[in-house]
């Protein structure tokens, strides 16, 4: 298992000084104004080959498209110093080799002389670069700010960010070393593939699987734009006191994904995956409530299902097809569970030999991947920005649940093992995020 807790894809920006002139520079800052340049070098990718990264096995094209840049510079002490925003469309490529594309624009970034701290942001949301503009660099680190699935990981808008600070004291001359700076981003959330495994083990389950889906529940919106330190990956719902329910958005139909079978595609590329993202998440308590999750989703057809009235209830075999409702009585752990096509035959079944009726709208039924089991404490149960959560179904050991949310009075454990799923988890590098090599002048 490679566990990767810090994935970080190379994001090189080279700052160097010329003449200033505008661009929320802070006014009241002593020093000489003047104006930064900065370069941003990245690999090649290769897209007339594919969908897939040349240099990168964990990412594809949209996971490393770059529409905005936002540059913020801090002084010593941390206050707002000035930002520069820019655009893709800023960039015209000059040259093109088998390792490197270069793209340059005329754009200036103002500064001024002395000690700084630089951060870079890219493909940042309009309102959130407005709410760190003018605000100190411990904000950074503590302001809450708030993001929706589409704005963290739009199909090719990824939100990325500093992972540390960048220190540094500039100097008047545009020409020395010092005034060279190379900063590392990394995404503001997780990518997340599932498949069954080639030789999944469904042999407990009374019936017939298919159409496996996966989807992230429980989606951190809220987050700060640096990340803690390693012993303590604090978010926005860290402890019991500050987790609010409504902070998080459950999945819905929509955000369902295809799950890949590896019996039906023995050796896939990365681009054959149908990824979802999720919001980096931890929490204090590691309660089930909190953490976000993985459910898995597919339609079941019973081997058999039960006909008849009181007293003369029989089974027979099922002829029915995926994504009929069906219902489900279970009597005893030894009696086993019945199945039913008619509610009203399930009720008379359930009052005849006791337990309850469970509806299956749909067909469908639910299990839970719990991520990052395998982290060390504290940060067992996290979701962490930039890792790549690579899900492997092993064995399905019992039919799932009716519904998609955590059963009642689950709510508040912690998951501590595999009960109803069994799942293989591969925590990867999420590469590098960008496409080409920019360079900014």
């Amino acid at each position: 298992m490679k566990i990767k807790f810090f994935a970080i894809a190379a994001f090189a920006a080279t700052a160097l000084l010329a003449s200033c002139n505008r661009d929320n520079l802070n006014p009241d800052e002593a020093g000489i104004a003047t104006s930064m340049k900065v370069s941003i070098n990245f690999p090649r990718v290769d897209t007339r080959a594919g969908t897939d990264h040349t240099d990168d096995t964990n990412a594809v094209i949209g996971e490393a498209t770059v529409n905005t840049v936002d540059i913020f510079i801090y002084t010593a002490s941390g206050a707002f110093s000035s930002h520069r925003g820019l655009n893709a469309s800023d960039f015209t490529q000059v040259t093109s080799s088998g390792t490197a594309d270069k793209y340059t624009t005329s754009v200036k970034i103002p500064t001024t002389t002395g000690p700084k701290s630089v951060f870079a942001g890219i493909n940042m949301p309009t309102s959130v670069v407005n709410a760190l503009i003018d605000q100190p660099a411990s904000a950074l680190g503590t302001a809450v700010q708030t993001m929706t699935r589409a704005q963290l990981a739009g199909g090719t808008n990824f939100v990325m960010f500093s992972v540390a600070p960048v220190d540094r004291t500039f100097v008047e001359s545009d020409s020395d070393p010092a005034n060279s700076i190379t900063i590392t981003c990394q995404r503001l959330v997780a990518k997340i593939t599932v498949e069954t495994d080639a030789a999944l083990d469904v042999s407990g389950i009374p019936g017939t699987l298919s159409n496996y889906m996966f989807a992230v529940n429980h989606f951190n919106t809220k987050l700060f734009m640096l990340q803690g330190t390693t012993s303590e990956r604090r978010d926005p719902n860290w402890t019991t006191a500050s987790f609010n329910q409504s902070d998080f958005d459950p999945a819905v139909d929509g955000d369902y994904a295809p799950i890949l079978s590896r019996a039906s595609i023995p050796s896939p590329t990365i681009s054959q995956y149908t990824p979802r993202y999720a919001a980096e998440n931890t929490s204090y308590g590691k309660r089930k409530k909190e953490i976000t999750r993985v459910t898995v989703r597919a339609l079941f057809v019973p081997n058999t299902i039960w006909t008849g009235t009181t007293g003369n209830f029989t089974e027979n075999p099922n002829t029915g097809t995926p994504g009929t409702t069906f219902y489900a009585v279970t009597p005893n752990v030894v009696a086993g569970t019945a199945f039913f096509l008619s509610p009203t035959v399930a009720a008379d079944f359930a009052t005849e030999r006791g337990g309850t009726v469970v509806t299956y709208s749909g067909g469908r039924c639910y299990w839970d991947i719990f991520l990052g089991k395998n982290n060390t404490p504290p940060n067992k149960w996290d979701v962490l920005r930039n890792d790549f959560y690579k899900c492997n179904i092993t064995k399905i050991n019992a039919l799932g649940r009716s519904y998609e949310d955590i059963p009642s009075g689950e709510e508040d454990d912690t998951p501590e093992t595999d009960t109803n799923i069994s799942a293989y988890i591969d925590i990867l590098f999420w590469h590098t995020p960008v496409l080409s090599n920019y360079i900014l002048e």
